[in-house]
C-alpha cells in the first residue's frame, strides 16, 4: 500500500496522500505514533505564533516590556509548546518517525519570523508552513498592497531556508489564481486551501463581536474544491493541499480530481481519531483497485486539467443551476413542526 499511494507534496515524497493537519495533537510523540500506524504520509505541526517569536527574542532585555510589545501570554505555550519546546519537539519528532515533519508559523510580518524559520529548519524540520493572518486595519490600503506585503515575506522565508516553503491561504482574495502565481514566483512549493478561521458571532448581551474556534463544519467541502480548481488556472506548477471539511475517502478523491495532491485531515480526527485516517487511506486504496489505476500518481496524472472561460460559459454554471429547479438542497435539514403549502405558508 506504501508504493501504490505513495505521492509528491513540496518535493518531499510521502507514503500517503492524507497529511494529519495543523493541530495540538501533532506535538505530542504518542498521538503522531498513532497517526502513522493509521497511514497518515506526514503531520502538519500546531502554528508557532508571532507573538511567541518576538517574546522570546525581546524577553531577556526586558521580560515586562517584552510582554506588552509582543502581545504573547503564558498560555499560548500549553498549544504548541512554547517557543523553546516547539524546536524540540521537532527533533523528537524526527528521532521517533520517518515521515515528513511539516513544522507551521503563524503571523503577519516578516521580521521576527525569518530567523526563527532557520532554527525550525536547524531543528529537522522538513517542510514550513506559513499560515499568514495580517492584521488589516486600514480601509485605504489596496488588495494590491496586502499581496505585496504576503509576497515579500514568502520571499523573505524562502531565501531564509532550503526547506520547502507552503502558504496556507484563506478564501478572501479577490483572485486567487492570481495570488497563487505570484507565490510561486515568490519561491513557494506549494499552497494549502485554506487556513481554519474561527466563528464571529455578536453579543447581545454585550453588544460586541465574539470569536471562538470551532471544527471545520461537516458540510464544507465544497469552497475548498471550488478554490483548488480556480487556483489551478492556467497550469499553477506547485503542490496543493487541501484542507477543511475533508472526511472521507470519497471527499479526498474529489480534492485530487479538483487537483490537490494530498490532503489534510483535522476536524475529523477530533471527532473519530486516528481510524479516520486509516479510513480515508484505505478507501483511497480501495478506490484506485477498483479504477485500475496503477498507482496513486496515475490517477492523479489522469485528473482533467483546468480551463475556465469564456464568461458566457463560466456564467450558464452559475445561473444554470440557479434557475432550472425549483428545490433546493438543504445540507442541514429539521423536522417542520408544522405543515405549509407550497410557498412556505404555515396552515393556521
Amino acid at each position: 500500500m506504501a508504493t501504490e499511494l505513495s505521492v509528491d507534496y513540496l518535493g518531499l515524497k510521502l507514503s500517503s496522500p492524507v497529511i494529519v493537519g495543523s493541530c495540538p495533537l501533532t506535538i505530542s510523540p504518542e498521538p503522531v505514533r498513532q497517526f502513522v500506524a493509521a497511514g497518515a504520509g506526514a503531520v502538519a505541526l500546531p502554528s508557532i505564533l508571532q507573538e511567541q517569536i518576538v517574546h522570546r527574542q525581546l524577553k531577556s532585555r526586558d521580560p515586562i516590556d517584552a510582554i506588552e510589545r509582543s502581545g504573547y501570554q503564558p498560555r499560548q505555550d500549553t498549544y504548541n509548546g512554547g517557543a523553546d519546546g516547539y524546536l524540540t519537539s521537532i527533533c523528537e519528532l524526527k528521532q521517533q518517525e520517518s515521515i515528513p515533519i511539516i513544522a507551521s508559523i503563524n503571523g503577519g510580518s516578516s521580521g521576527e519570523l525569518l530567523e526563527y524559520a532557520k532554527q525550525i529548519e536547524a531543528s529537522g524540520a522538513d517542510a514550513l508552513e506559513l499560515n499568514w493572518q495580517p492584521v488589516i486595519t486600514d480601509p485605504d490600503e489596496p488588495a494590491a498592497h496586502i499581496e505585496l506585503r504576503l509576497c515579500e515575506l514568502v520571499h523573505g522565508l524562502c531565501a531564509n531556508v532550503s526547506i520547502p516553503v507552503a502558504v496556507k491561504l484563506n478564501h478572501r482574495f479577490t483572485n486567487l489564481a492570481s495570488i497563487a502565481h505570484q507565490l510561486k514566483d515568490a519561491g513557494a512549493k506549494g499552497i494549502v486551501l485554506f487556513t481554519h478561521v474561527p466563528r464571529w458571532d455578536v453579543s447581545i448581551d454585550r453588544m460586541h463581536w465574539t470569536v471562538r474556534w470551532e471544527l471545520s463544519p461537516i458540510d464544507s467541502l465544497g469552497g475548498i474544491l471550488e478554490g483548488i480548481v480556480r487556483a489551478r488556472t492556467n497550469g499553477l506548477g506547485i503542490s496543493i493541499a487541501a484542507s477543511g471539511g475533508v472526511r472521507t475517502a470519497e471527499d479526498a478523491i474529489k480534492s485530487m480530481i479538483a487537483g490537490a495532491d494530498v490532503v489534510m485531515v483535522t476536524s475529523e480526527v477530533y471527532r473519530t481519531g486516528p481510524e479516520a485516517i486509516q479510513n480515508i487511506v484505505q478507501g483511497i486504496s480501495l478506490f484506485l483497485d477498483t479504477g485500475h489505476y496503477d498507482s496513486l500518481r496515475g490517477f492523479q496524472q489522469a485528473r482533467p486539467s483546468v480551463e475556465l472561460g469564456p464568461e458566457r460559459l463560466m456564467r450558464m454554471e452559475y445561473v444554470d443551476p440557479l434557475t432550472c429547479s425549483h428545490h433546493y438542497y438543504d445540507p442541514t435539514p429539521t423536522t417542520a413542526n408544522k405543515s405549509g403549502d407550497s410557498y412556505g405558508h404555515q396552515d393556521g
